[in-house]
């Protein structure tokens, strides 16, 4: 019987982004700068951004809101149109001109908190026959390359962030389970959702602690 893997993403997690910095434009928050090299391409996956303002002046928000002053928790409506897109871990939010109603104008100094869910790509299986390679691409980092869903000639990646020199005990706990006795049908490889992180025996005790998704584009 084929061995399928199945993995799901760390969830709920939250980011602070500090608007205006050296490396973000105001109304984009970048997801990847904020939660290592997790790929966030679908607005799905966003529970919630709540807006705290620097000051209390800033008159370029949507008519569904109420400005809640300087320092004060705002939550912006991404039912009602607050993103405007999301790809590629950086998240863009309608200003106030593009969305009257329900976007902001973010302005130097506000902080963003984003919170994480599942969404669209947080879930995921493959069969065992699919891992095509496993390397160390980064201290504490080690990434599995998949056949492509799509078989086409693009790998699907899936990055495990665990304890430092821990690769070759990763490596030595996927190769048990791809080719061990002791499973069959569907293998949970690794479960972060909830706060509880579920792992498949030969991988207990690495420190894993983080679980990025990068499939083919355009599924």
């Amino acid at each position: 019987m084929e061995t399928y893997l199945y993995f799901r993403k760390f969830r709920p997690a939250t980011f602070l982004s500090t608007q205006g910095s050296a490396t973000q434009a105001l109304n984009t928050i970048t997801v990847a700068t904020l939660c290592g090299t997790d790929d966030i391409d679908s607005d799905t996956e966003i529970a919630s951004l709540v807006v705290t303002p620097a000051d209390g002046a800033n008159a370029a928000i949507g008519s569904a809101y109420t400005h809640p002053g300087a320092g004060n928790p705002l939550t912006l409506s991404i039912a009602n149109g607050a993103i405007k897109s999301c790809t590629n871990s950086i998240i863009t939010l309608n200003n106030s001109t593009e969305d009257a109603d329900s976007g902001y104008t973010l302005e130097s100094g506000d902080t963003v908190l984003v919170t994480l869910q599942q969404g669209l790509e947080t879930s995921f299986m493959y069969p065992a026959s699919s891992l095509i390679g496993m390397e160390a691409t980064a201290t504490g980092q080690t990434t599995l390359r998949f056949k492509s869903l799509k078989n086409d000639s693009t790998d699907d990646i899936v990055i495990i962030e665990h304890d430092d020199t821990k690769y070759q005990d990763i490596v030595n706990g996927m190769n048990a389970i791809v080719n061990g006795k002791n499973h069959g049908g569907v293998v949970t490889v690794i479960d972060g959702s909830g706060g509880t992180t579920v792992l498949s025996k030969e991988l207990h005790g690495l420190g894993i602690d983080g679980l990025v998704y990068t499939p083919e584009a355009s599924y």
